[in-house]
């Protein structure tokens, strides 16, 4: 996978093949073969390699929290250290790009990031009582978009204050929800915003 991945970062998608694949792992092509299968099966086992830790670090960050603190928990995860631009980026990258000419692979792709649409309407659904599915996944993708798209321009010198900003905004976003979701504080006490003697 390493040898793979460092293929695809420095040659592209279209230009890695098992051959050259093989020769970076210092391996023969039908080793490649053998233990992985064809072209195809080794990008998908490539795409599977990059994308797990991903989840596998959503998921470790958010469990086992309560509701009121996850959807925070989840915006320091969008905007924190563990989705800052890194060795994994150029191949995500190249992977996507060349999903726009292959459909068996921009199906992958997408199963992938539909997968974490769905992971985060559910965590907006647990915090945000009676935030429906519709509106949970337009905020997961808005998430999203911002999280990959702030991730992309982290290389660029841009102040440190943007790359804050946009976490801030993104928090901003979810707590709204978590504001709008708690019942109205009534002017009597009660709770349903009704004036005394009313």
């Amino acid at each position: 996978m390493k040898a793979a991945a460092q293929s695809v970062a420095t040659y592209g998608l279209a230009a890695t093949t098992l051959e050259r694949i093989a020769a970076v792992a210092g391996m023969s092509r039908s080793h490649i073969r053998h233990y992985v299968g064809n072209r195809d099966q080794l990008i998908d086992a490539l795409w599977e390699h990059i994308m797990t830790p991903y989840f596998t670090s959503m998921h470790e960050v958010l469990a086992d929290r309560e509701p009121g603190t996850a959807l925070p928990a989840l915006v320091d995860f969008l905007f924190g250290p563990q989705m800052a631009r890194g060795e994994d980026d150029a191949v995500i990258e190249a992977l996507i790009s060349g999903s726009m000419t292959d459909v068996r692979l921009r199906g992958r792709i997408y199963d992938s990031y539909s997968r974490l649409e769905r992971e985060i309407a559910k965590v907006v659904r647990d915090s945000v009582p009676g935030y429906g599915s519709a509106e949970s996944l337009q905020l997961a993708y808005a998430l999203i978009c911002m999280a990959f798209g702030h991730s992309s321009l982290t290389g660029l010198p841009f102040p440190a204050s943007r790359q804050a900003g946009m976490r801030n905004l993104a928090l901003g976003m979810v707590l709204s929800l978590e504001l709008e979701s708690r019942p109205a504080v009534r002017r009597d006490g009660n709770g349903t915003g009704a004036d005394k003697g009313s």
